[in-house]
């Protein structure tokens, strides 16, 4: 599916899929669903973690020592 989204920057097209497997360091979840556009923002970028998908893997986000890592 193709649909438009929105942010702070304007807005985009992106296609969504819904993936097998998503694995983040040790953490990963099933059937997640991914929007995949272009990404041309004027500097290197190879995704965007979004915070559905941290949510899904119940993310602990340690700042000080800028890890991601769960319980």
């Amino acid at each position: 599916m193709i649909y438009r989204v929105s942010g702070v920057g304007g807005s985009e097209f992106v296609y969504s899929k819904t993936v097998d497997l998503v694995k983040v360091g040790d953490m990963k979840t099933t059937d997640f669903a991914l929007e995949i556009g272009a990404m041309n923002y004027g500097f290197d970028l190879d995704g965007i973690i979004g915070l559905d998908l941290l949510r899904n893997l119940k993310v602990i986000i340690n700042i000080d020592d800028l890890k991601l890592g769960s319980n």
